[in-house]
């Protein structure tokens, strides 16, 4: 059971570096900042480099595992474009990210899931919500999870109104122990075949057509510092995903965590 809830934690927000915890229930504080790459913010004006906030926590049952995430980016409320601030996303933004893997009993490491991820601030909000399946693995020293299932949207943010059923998403999870203190991790989260209605914004700044699929993937190399302390250096790559609209977008997550 301990070695699968490692998997928990990193689906939720990508970068924990909480991976060496041991505990079937803990909470990890992490700190960081987002720096993006120059000609991606030259692409999406709306974005800009700034510090992130989190608090999660993993639960785990007979029945299986939940973990959920507070996430805080830009208390500070900093813009790297004066663009932003009319677009709303200079703004201090409050996110929601959770999962729950309940075992389905009938086939081993498969599990119902429900996959919730939520944000606001003074632009709007957009709520999505994963429903279907994921399961677990080992490949060796690596542990794996993947996931897919349809995609639930209510959305009233940056010109996109929306309420219903979105396409269907995929997530796969890798991680691997390269030794006792460093880890690597890989996440990828991808949407397709979203409702156009629910796609409004994301279009491509050279074939000019919207698009109605986007992903988010991370490469991340983390080190355990102590038993409780652990830094971690996420690469990101995101397309037509959430406030990422009009390009491919390139970026470094830096952070330090405490678990606990």
């Amino acid at each position: 059971m301990n070695n699968i809830l490692k998997i928990a934690l990193p689906i939720v927000i990508g970068c924990s570096c909480s991976v060496n915890a041991i505990a079937k229930d803990f909470t990890t504080v992490t700190a960081g900042y987002i720096a993006h790459a120059s000609d991606t913010l030259d692409e999406n004006k709306n974005q800009f480099d700034r510090t992130l906030i989190t608090v999660a926590n993993v639960r785990a049952k007979d029945w299986g595992r939940i973990a959920t995430v507070g996430i805080f980016e830009n208390l500070e409320q900093s813009s790297s474009d004066p663009q932003a601030e009319a677009l709303g996303e200079a703004w201090s933004t409050f996110k929601f990210a959770g999962v729950a893997h309940i075992k389905t009993g009938f086939v081993p490491s498969l599990n119902y899931m429900v996959d919730e991820f939520f944000f606001t601030n003074t632009n709007g909000y957009e709520n999505n919500m994963k429903l279907g399946l994921s399961y677990d693995m080992k490949l060796g020293d690596a542990k794996a999870n993947i996931g897919a299932g349809v995609n639930y949207v209510s959305i009233d943010n940056a010109g996109a109104k929306f309420t219903g059923f979105s396409g269907y998403a995929l997530n796969a999870s890798v991680q691997y122990p390269i030794s006792d203190n460093w880890g690597l991790k890989l996440l990828y989260n991808g949407v397709f075949d979203r409702d156009e209605k629910h796609a409004v914004g994301y279009t491509d700044s050279l074939d000019g057509k919207q698009h109605d699929s986007g992903y988010r993937l991370d490469l991340a190399v983390n080190y355990k510092i102590s038993n409780a302390i652990s830094a971690c250096l996420t690469l990101r790559q995101l397309d037509s995903w959430y406030g990422y609209k009009t390009s491919k977008a390139d970026m470094m997550v830096l952070t330090t965590s405490i678990t606990f």
